[in-house]
């Protein structure tokens, strides 16, 4: 690759970019929505909780499933398509759905969707970079799924707004729903400009050789099952803010601007990680994370939640494509859609402890010591994170 060239995302990470833009905001017109269309349909709410208990956690699992499946075929393009195309192909269906059975149904193909695509998405991405622009490449990509978890909200309200006077509540959402499948379809013609690529690097470093069944590799996933535990459902935040007296009506105005900060910080940081490396950025994440949650912890006033949203959105340019940037580190190009997807799996399947928990927490305490516990899970993340550092460091130090 001519020096030249090097700094440049390229033509996969821009035109992954844009799938990822149009898919989020073809998903974020239809998630948000989904307890109100069941509630239009006479649903319980209990029922909410199965829906996305078994969407979930089916994605969790099979993220593993198609990440090992992209390696041993060596194809990337392939499952990202089938992927996409599935969630695609699943949203008309909301349109038609007349029971919560169906409703899981389609939640279920659209999660599946997501299992299969992600692992050989981020492979693909970190492939066809410069390793000197990982973290900027992810935190790009990172961006634009954010940019279009600001947009699908908005057109959903305008939609439901222009529909509200003139149908029921119930078809306005079926409408918006079919809608929500035109971005779906863009974010499909984007595909086609990706390209299977060979990463052009070799590795070199002692952690690359042993990769995805290096002791720092496993440690880093038991890192993010630890912190994990204290990350619970971004709801929780939601419901903090109405606990100090945001109303219901500002809670999207508090979501765009966790989300605009999110958008903002990920490709400065993911450019700073390529700087001066991922560890500092990452190990720094963990403990960024446990002072927030303690902030959450003590807020009182309304226009603290403002700022810790914002601050919050920092985190995520800290964590998220500065994480999938570091497995592209540490982990062989043969064996990364795997390494992905058991990172994404790891996370998933704490997911919905660490929600359990911190519900449980929050109700037979309060908020305060809620958050505090999530604070201290971040800690032992961070120290876990650290002694994964300190065994890289000795395996060089032993070769």
């Amino acid at each position: 690759m001519q020096n030249k060239e090097k700094h440049k995302l390229g033509r996969n990470v821009i035109s992954l970019g844009m799938v990822s833009l149009f898919t989020d905001l073809s998903s974020q017109m239809v998630y948000p929505l989904i307890p109100s269309f069941l509630s239009a349909m006479g649903v319980p709410p209990s029922y909410l909780g199965v829906i996305e208990g078994v969407a979930e956690s089916t994605a969790s699992l099979l993220r593993t499933v198609f990440g090992r499946l992209s390696d041993k075929l060596k194809k990337r393009k392939i499952f990202i398509l089938f992927g996409y195309g599935l969630s695609a192909i699943s949203r008309p269906f909301f349109y038609i759905a007349s029971s919560w059975f169906t409703v899981l149904t389609i939640r279920f193909a659209d999660r599946v969707g997501k299992a299969a695509r992600t692992p050989a998405r981020d492979a693909l991405i970190s492939a066809s970079i410069h390793p000197s622009i990982k973290g900027k490449a992810f935190g790009f990509h990172r961006a634009m799924d954010r940019i279009g978890a600001i947009l699908g909200p908005l057109l959903a309200m305008l939609i439901l707004n222009l529909l509200s006077d003139s149908i029921t509540e119930l078809k306005a959402l079926r409408i918006t729903f079919l809608i929500s499948v035109i971005p779906a379809f863009i974010a499909l013609f984007f595909i086609r400009f990706a390209q299977e690529v060979r990463s052009e690097t070799t590795i070199q470093s002692s952690i690359h050789k042993s990769g995805i069944l290096s002791t720092p590799f496993i440690l880093f996933l038991i890192a993010n099952a630890f912190f994990t535990l204290g990350n619970s459902s971004n709801a929780f935040l939601i419901l903090k803010a109405q606990e100090v007296g945001i109303t219901t009506a500002f809670v999207p105005a508090l979501w765009i601007v966790y989300n605009t900060v999110c958008t903002i910080s990920s490709p400065i940081l993911g450019s700073l990680s390529d700087k001066i490396g991922r560890k500092p950025i990452i190990g720094f994440s963990f403990i960024y994370y446990a002072f927030i949650y303690i902030l959450f912890g003590f807020a009182s006033k309304t226009w603290m939640m403002w700022v810790l949203f914002a601050a919050y959105g920092i985190f995520y340019g800290l964590s998220e494509g500065v994480f999938r940037a570091y497995i592209a580190d540490i982990v062989e190009e043969e064996n990364r859609a795997t390494a992905y997807g058991l990172l994404n799996t790891i996370i998933g399947v704490f997911l919905l402890p660490a929600s359990v928990l911190m519900g449980v927490v929050w109700t037979k305490f309060n908020s305060q010591i809620a958050f505090f516990m999530g604070a201290g899970f971040g800690i032992i993340g961070f120290l876990t994170y650290l002694v994964s550092l300190l065994t890289a460091h000795n395996i060089r130090k032993s070769e």
